[in-house]
């Protein structure tokens, strides 16, 4: 059991020293032919020799291609409807480190060479007339996809072939009557995340992380949300939009061999991490960013943290970096080997990133922090982010 309920209130500050050997940073060549510099992050899958990132943005989506240095290599397909384009890109992920594969929006699931040759399409399977969303690859040219839950479905998860044929339907364990036709924005699931030869699933309104191995689906840990755990009235009534002001949320998830790395969001009723308030141009008042918190569980020791905000810097959230100084980090991408990424924003790190700044912070690896430093001296506020790649302990 994952205690995060008997974790809130008890924010804890956590330093990456604590938790890694070093943090190494890519920073991605800025061409005309990859500008990545976007209000939102783009979406990132990296392996020993290739980065691989997911613009997108509005109307606009590109996939692109860089070696480990950080060098532009190519893009990876385009937007259209003609052989070996995508309309959308819905998720990424490698096939034994050695292709690409583009899940998109619509009906197809796309396999690229890493230097960006377009090689085989594949039909997602049509289940009752629905696509399936939040595809994942397995092995062996095996999928998982997953259909949003309506309150009756039998199944929730499929295994399919690359030829489109259902392998095995894993049942549904929520149910609930659900009033008229609508949907909810917690009908679907968080995305799937692999750890080694594991592959991990979780639904919005299931308190329990499922693991799939050898297509064998089985519940692997349960989230201890009390009694505020997903509140079903919420998806029954169109009406019932009360579901974030009464349950804990469990809105994002990845995981290596030891941690779990998540982020819930908290009920105005619960304390919530303290945070100065900031200016925000876009709603033209002071706004609080704490809403949500990052959370950390050690599966060996059976250890959960909820991370203390920064009350400084409202939406600056992540494991305090006491390594290099630099900006908070929190993984967003396992690359195996017990290696996490991150990815920070050109922009934020020079606009904060000042001597003020490092002043106020412990710094464990000075040699670390001069090549920050020198990044900085080089870095421009419209480059391209920087992947921040750490090694766990």
């Amino acid at each position: 059991m994952i205690d995060v309920v008997g974790s809130v209130g008890n924010y804890q500050k956590v330093y990456c020293s604590e938790l890694f050997l070093s943090i190494e940073l890519i920073p991605l060549e800025t061409t005309d032919e990859c500008l990545l510099a976007v209000p939102n992050r783009p979406g990132i899958i990296m392996n020993e020799d290739f980065i691989v990132i997911a613009y997108t943005f509005f109307h606009n989506f590109q996939l692109y291609s860089f070696d480990r240095t950080g060098k532009f290599l190519n893009k990876i397909g385009q937007k259209g409807q003609g052989p070996g384009d995508y309309i959308g890109i819905s998720k990424f992920f490698f096939k034994n480190n050695t292709t690409v594969f583009v899940s998109e929006i619509g009906e197809k699931i796309l396999e690229y060479e890493l230097h960006g040759k377009f090689i085989r399409s594949i039909r997602k399977p049509n289940i009752e007339g629905q696509k399936l969303h939040f595809i994942s690859y397995v092995s062996d040219n095996m999928f998982i996809g997953s259909l949003p839950n309506y309150g009756k479905n039998k199944h929730n998860h499929f295994l399919f072939d690359d030829k489109g044929n259902i392998v095995k339907s894993f049942p549904n364990h929520f149910f609930f009557n659900r009033e008229g036709k609508w949907m909810s924005s917690f009908d679907g699931g968080l995305e799937p995340f692999g750890i080694d030869e594991r592959l991990y699933l979780k639904n919005y309104v299931n308190d329990t992380l499922y693991c799939l191995e050898n297509s064998v689906m089985q519940p692997a840990f349960v989230f201890g949300l009390g009694k505020y755990t997903f509140d079903k009235e919420s998806i029954v009534s169109e009406h019932g939009n009360a579901t974030v002001e009464r349950s804990l949320i469990i809105s994002y998830l990845m995981g290596t061999p030891k941690y779990l790395f998540y982020e819930v969001l908290i009920p105005e009723i619960l304390p919530r991490p303290k945070v100065n308030p900031v200016f925000s141009q876009r709603l033209n008042k002071l706004v609080t960013w704490n809403s949500s918190a990052y959370g950390i569980y050690n599966m060996e020791e059976n250890v959960n943290m909820l991370l203390e905000g920064n009350e400084n810097i409202s939406a600056e959230k992540g494991i305090i970096n006491d390594i290099n100084g630099g900006l908070p980090f929190f993984p967003r991408y396992y690359a195996g080997n017990n290696v996490v990424v991150d990815m920070w924003d050109a922009e934020i790190m020079k606009t904060r990133l000042t001597d003020e700044y490092f002043a106020t912070r412990t710094i464990k690896d000075p040699q670390s922090h001069q090549k920050l430093k020198a990044l900085l001296e080089i870095l421009k506020e419209d480059d391209n982010p920087i992947i921040v790649v750490a090694k766990l302990k």
